[in-house]
């Protein structure tokens, strides 16, 4: 699925469930290494050529992504519905 799909479909389904209670928000990231990454042990890693253009210098790797979830999931956060995390470092507001 798009991630502009998966955006709408976050904003619809906020409306629909937010009067009964459920929170529904969404992750949205780019990029990020599949795999632990070191730039410093990957020479030949593609993320190594793109990490410096990326504003933290550095790719996203899954602890980002999981304590975005964990900051959504959080009790403090009942407030929050219909939102679409971007957790790129950056990346989108640098126009890369």
């Amino acid at each position: 699925m798009a991630k502009s799909a998966i955006d709408m479909f976050t904003k619809c389904m906020a409306t629909e469930l937010g009067p009964k209670g459920i929170r529904v928000n969404s992750v949205n990231d780019d990029p990020i290494a599949p795999y632990p990454w070191d730039p410093n042990n990957t020479p030949n890693d593609p993320f190594v050529e793109l990490a410096p253009k990326i504003p933290v210098k550095r790719v996203a790797v899954s602890d980002d992504l999981a304590f975005a979830v964990l900051l959504l999931a959080a009790p403090e956060s009942t407030f929050i519905t219909g939102t679409n995390m971007l957790v790129d470092g950056g990346y989108t507001v640098a126009g890369l």
